[in-house]
């Protein structure tokens, strides 16, 4: 009886230490439960059991004695007051912005990188004699292996990255923002842009004035038709911690027709009746927290947003 019973105390605290730490973060370091690592935490935890048991009526001795008996059979881990937790937090690892206080506070200032960090120029035809003296041998050489990089960087820290997911958002982020930017109307893009991308496609539907554009896509690419031609990896402007920026060139085939008139009416540019070639190359950007084991799903929100349309 007395083993049974001691047997389940020990299941009892192996279930309330799983319960504890294996739970999900609210969202923020304001709303979620502080971290309690290290030995701070173990003293913290100390004083709130001493005083919980100090307001609680003290056994009779004969229970006490037979509780004695029954806590003497459990492992001195479990009959000591010390957390064998509170001294590896696993939670700052795969949820650091919220449970890391430098990490949340990176991850609260930098939602950008803000700007394009290595701009992409598609190579050219192989013109030299010998290849390996070739200088867009090289241009090639340097885009693949970076790209080769950023590839393993997003699948080994983001939580269920794909490629093929990617090139579907590369491509509903396209026709949003052509969309916004023929009708005029920045919200339909605001989900795919980044904040200063925003800001630069609205001055551009300010300059234009009282013009009307009018814009149609007559072939849609399939998302297997866009291709990723340069990945990189940038940390943040302050180099520290494990927040990062990915980004993608995407090249986007498409066939439009785009006319633009003036308040009158007036044909200004482009043609209503002719189908045009397209091919535009644009820099998506999400933030990652890198890992190289096991993939996080943070940061909270972080989405692939468009940052630059290379011309």
């Amino acid at each position: 009886m007395a083993s049974r019973q001691g047997a389940g105390l020990l299941m009892r605290a192996l279930g309330q230490q799983a319960g504890a730490w294996c739970a999900r973060p609210a969202g923020s370091l304001i709303t979620a439960q502080a971290s309690t690592s290290g030995v701070t935490g173990s003293l913290l935890g100390l004083q709130s059991q001493q005083q919980h048991v100090a307001h609680q009526p003290q056994p009779h001795p004969l229970q006490q004695h037979q509780q004695l008996r029954h806590m003497s059979r459990l492992p001195s881990a479990f009959t000591s007051n010390f957390n064998p937790f509170a001294w590896f937090d696993y939670r700052k690892m795969v949820y650091p912005e919220v449970y890391d206080a430098n990490e949340a506070h990176m991850w609260a200032r930098y939602k950008s990188h803000g700007g394009l960090a290595e701009r992409y120029t598609p190579p050219g035809p192989l013109t030299s004699a010998n290849p390996l003296a070739d200088p867009e041998l090289e241009a090639r050489i340097k885009y693949w292996s970076k790209s080769l990089y950023a590839g393993v960087l997003c699948r080994t820290s983001i939580w269920g990255f794909s490629k093929s997911a990617l090139q579907q958002r590369v491509l509903d982020a396209y026709k949003a923002v052509n969309a916004a930017l023929a009708a005029g109307d920045m919200a339909l893009a605001e989900p795919y842009v980044t904040e200063q991308t925003g800001l630069r496609l609205a001055g551009e539907v300010a300059r234009r004035g009282r013009s009307s554009v009018t814009w149609r896509m007559v072939r849609e690419p399939k998302p297997s038709d866009i291709k990723l031609v340069h990945g990189t990896i940038v940390s943040n402007p302050l180099k520290q911690g494990k927040l990062h920026f990915a980004q993608w060139t995407a090249r986007i085939p498409s066939r439009q027709v785009v006319a633009v008139y003036d308040n009158r009416g007036k044909l200004l540019a482009g043609d209503p009746d002719k189908e045009l070639e397209v091919v535009d190359h644009w820099v998506f950007e999400r933030p990652i927290l890198k890992a190289w084991i096991a993939p996080r799903p943070g940061p909270s929100g972080a989405e692939w947003r468009l940052v630059e349309r290379l011309q």
